[in-house]
């Protein structure tokens, strides 16, 4: 097990954060399950959600009504998921990519760390290019200048960890609520509520394939926080009720992700062609708004990468190893490494033309995060009261276990139905009507298989554990 730090942390908000993936003691627990809520809420209103929405507009073809529809179904099954997780932060005290060594193994979970790190990195990269673009608008000094600016503010605040995280995301979350109703408010008046069915559209499948599409992206995004959320509730008192938790972090997710994406899809209906994201809101508004609605862009990009920081960053301390271990040996440490790849790729991105496809991409990586989700909820649902000592997930979790056969196995499977515009399975290439059910696939099979493969391999030990007697 990672040692504990023997360092007192409390609710301090201006002290760098001692704890990494070691579990949190019961005098460390502190806050309320209503902080869940505004973190999820702030980290959710950032541009790249409003975005998102534009999708089912302006590239899948839908109406206003099926593309509500789509969105509120999509977002409401990846904000359950993200509420149950949240659930098991405080019953262990410890990470969420340190949960799944339970179903993994210590060292199968490797797999899923490094694709959690990766997405971290990725996403923060994508995230931080929409916050160059409005502070380029406020602050035209450069690319590279500005880019500097968002890294330093980011960084600071992952650095500091947990408590002023927490902090930051309550404070930005009244701010951006206030700044995205007024751009609501001016936008209802432009938006064509009566928009029809667009059978041009770049992407468009049909009716079902692109309501399907639209489930799809939106459930995507849901599934992008998933493997974070234990991260923000493992300070919590170990006595928490579930259902304040879960309800907390399911709207906090719900709400602000169908309000933004319904706006995005909204706003579409005005402008489908623009250069860039930012267009949506400056050519349609008048300055004043636009000024204030590039520094809430600013900020939720702030909201959403510190998360991306600093749960990639306990991603990385999860290949617990010893060459990893010298390159990473605290958090902050490991948090510093991922602002630093972020910026870089953020330059990259944000100077070569390469983002959309590098958004692509990341979409592409999204696709593991299904079946690992099957696994550590069928985990949880045949074992759980087996899980009761932190220990199993440290020194007794063993090395490579079903999870990870599980695992593959599933992607593999899934990949026929693949529809991303880098990457389309022959399925979904045949009948592009199914939109991209992928994510569908892999969780059943992931879920059977688990579930098939952890009880032949339980049985296994006990028969060799009655031989040996």
């Amino acid at each position: 097990m990672e040692a504990q730090s023997t360092e007192f942390y409390g609710d301090e908000v201006l002290h760098v954060e001692p704890h990494g993936i070691d579990p949190i003691s019961v005098k460390e627990r502190h806050g309320k399950p209503r902080n869940i809520f505004t973190l999820w809420f702030s980290a959710n209103l950032e541009f790249a959600t409003l975005t998102l929405g534009v999708l089912s507009v302006g590239l899948f073809g839908l109406n206003m009504t099926q593309a509500a529809i789509s969105i509120i179904i999509g977002t409401a099954l990846g904000a359950f998921f993200i509420g149950l997780l949240t659930t098991f932060g405080y019953r262990w005290g410890i990470p969420q990519l340190i949960q799944s060594r339970a179903a993994f193994g210590f060292y199968g979970n490797f797999i899923p760390s490094l694709f959690n790190f990766i997405a971290g990195v990725g996403w923060y990269a994508v995230n931080t290019v929409l916050g160059v673009y409005a502070l380029q608008w406020l602050l035209p000094i450069g690319f590279v200048p500005d880019l500097i600016i968002m890294v330093a503010i980011q960084a600071v605040v992952s650095i500091y960890g947990h408590n002023l995280i927490h902090f930051v995301e309550k404070i930005a979350a009244i701010f951006l609520a206030v700044i995205f109703i007024i751009t609501t408010l001016y936008a209802l008046s432009h938006i064509h509520f009566d928009v029809v069915e667009n059978t041009k559209a770049f992407l468009f499948s049909g009716t079902a394939g692109s309501i399907i599409l639209t489930i799809g992206t939106t459930l995507s995004y849901m599934m992008g926080w998933l493997t974070f959320s234990s991260d923000y509730s493992r300070y919590l008192p170990k006595d928490t009720p579930n259902k304040k938790a879960f309800s907390f972090a399911f709207f906090g997710n719900f709400i602000p992700a169908v309000w933004l994406e319904l706006l995005g899809a909204g706003l579409a209906t005005v402008n489908p062609n623009i250069s860039k994201p930012t267009d949506l809101v400056s050519g349609l508004m008048p300055h004043p708004i636009v000024v204030v609605t590039m520094i809430a862009i600013m900020l939720g990009t702030v909201t959403a990468n510190v998360l991306n920081i600093y749960s990639g960053s306990l991603s990385l301390l999860a290949i617990d190893v010893k060459w990893m271990r010298a390159i990473a040996p605290k958090r902050w440490i490991a948090a510093l490494i991922i602002g630093v790849l972020g910026g870089i790729l953020s330059y990259l991105g944000g100077t070569s033309g390469y983002y959309e496809n590098y958004s692509n991409f990341l979409l592409l990586l999204a696709y593991w995060i299904s079946p690992w989700l099957a696994i550590v909820v069928t985990d949880y649902m045949m074992y759980r009261r087996r899980r009761d000592e932190v220990d199993q997930f440290y020194e007794g979790s063993g090395k490579v276990k079903a999870g990870v056969y599980a695992f593959i196995i599933a992607i593999i499977a899934s990949y026929p139905f693949f529809n991303q515009s880098l990457l389309i399975g022959p399925i979904a290439k045949a009948y592009p009507q199914i939109g991209d059910i992928s994510y569908y696939v892999s969780f059943v099979v992931a879920m059977i298989l688990y579930a098939i493969f952890s009880r032949f391999g339980n049985n296994s030990a006990v028969q060799k554990n009655s031989k040996a007697a």
